[in-house]
């Protein structure tokens, strides 16, 4: 080929792909816009024009060897021979190329994001969010662990700081309504890895009414398995966050930690007033804390204090404000039971039945094994 360099050997050194695109005037911006086009027009797999410039200053640096097709097309680029180029490599592991292939393959993906596309993934949630509300993790579960998987993979390649924030808002939401739905099927292991990583993504987007349901959480999972001095660290260690609902859920999550640990004082100290916030959103645009939630969670813990006259007061209450998600009305009437059991427990007996009918509904192990323990103490 008679190409545009023409001092340039017939294998070219170190800076002979560079310097094929110096001999045609172009930048590299301008040259990873001509590969693409190129592949496209080809129907050959590239990445996308800005990942493609990335690549293309690894290649020209000697960093890295372009993949066969993508030497291919170089060569037509320039109308050059990959040997003249300097790009020809040695024959590379089909493992590695493989690997190679899979990585870029992730890369162009995240790449591709947009916001229609976040868009689709914030009504997703919401709809998941509902379907939650209903069903749980029976019938909410596949379809929220795919997302979070999904959102996890992308905020993993993606490489633009404000997509990163875009993206792991959704994914610290979404995440966090699995960790609920692990810890309903008893799973606590599985439900303190996706808190833990919803907090590391609300961290990263600055969403802290995200982050505070994480570290509330959490506080649930160390109860669960019987290290609530530990929950109590985890909640202390957390915040301030600048959100009144973010602040609400730390503080609920703290009473109930406390009262798991048999500190009554701080417990009640920590109970939050019965009064809503509205200033931060869930994914389906409700408020993050309703007055049902504030009942439920100063019920739970005055039942945790072994207090049981003064539980049922708000357990009823949180009740009658109607709460939307199903996991929360099977807490509520198990509480009920539990608060019951001793002075009423024919109602108490209505309450642990409803519960049961629930939880066994959504797939909520957890509340049906409370149930047990209660009929085992009885």
């Amino acid at each position: 080929m008679s190409g545009e360099t023409g001092g340039m050997s017939a294998a070219g050194g170190p800076g002979a792909l560079r310097a094929a695109r110096a001999a045609r005037g172009w930048s590299q911006s301008d040259a990873a816009r001509r590969l693409a086009a190129l592949g496209e027009a080809a129907g050959a797999p590239v990445a996308a024009a800005p990942s493609l410039k990335t690549l293309l200053s690894r290649w020209e640096n000697g960093h890295a060897v372009p993949e066969p097709q993508y030497r291919a097309l170089l060569g037509e680029l320039y109308e050059r021979t990959p040997a003249e180029l300097g790009i020809a490599g040695a024959a590379a592991d089909p493992a590695a190329v493989g690997a190679r292939e899979r990585l870029l393959a992730a890369l162009a993906a995240a790449a591709a994001v947009r916001q229609a596309g976040m868009e689709s993934w914030w009504q997703q949630l919401a709809a998941a969010t509902r379907l939650d509300d209903e069903f749980g993790a029976a019938g909410a579960g596949e379809l929220v662990r795919a997302q979070a998987d999904q959102l996890d993979e992308t905020l993993t390649h993606t490489t633009a700081t404000a997509q990163r924030a875009a993206v792991a808002a959704v994914l610290a939401w979404t995440t966090a309504l699995a960790g609920a739905q692990e810890l309903d099927r008893g799973r606590p292991d599985h439900a303190w890895l996706r808190y833990e990583r919803a907090r590391a993504a609300a961290r990263e987007a600055e969403v802290p009414a995200a982050e505070a349901v994480a570290v509330a959480g959490q506080a649930a999972v160390l109860v669960d398995v019987g290290e609530a001095a530990t929950a109590v660290e985890v909640v202390d260690a957390a915040g301030p966050f600048a959100s009144d609902a973010a602040q609400t859920w730390l503080a609920a999550a703290r009473a109930v930690a406390r009262a798991a640990a048999g500190d009554a004082e701080e417990a009640r100290a920590a109970i939050p007033a019965a009064v809503p916030t509205a200033d931060a959103l869930r994914p389906d645009g409700r408020p993050v804390v309703e007055l049902a939630d504030l009942h439920r969670w100063h019920g739970r813990t005055l039942v945790s204090l072994g207090d049981a006259g003064a539980a049922v007061r708000p357990l009823e209450q949180a009740l009658a404000a109607r709460p939307r998600s199903a996991r929360h009305r099977a807490a509520v009437h198990a509480d009920l039971a539990l608060a019951l059991a001793a002075e009423q427990p024919q109602i108490a007996a209505g309450h642990a039945r409803t519960a049961r009918e629930i939880a066994t509904g959504i797939g909520a192990e957890r509340i049906i094994a409370r149930l047990s323990a209660l009929h085992r103490e009885r």
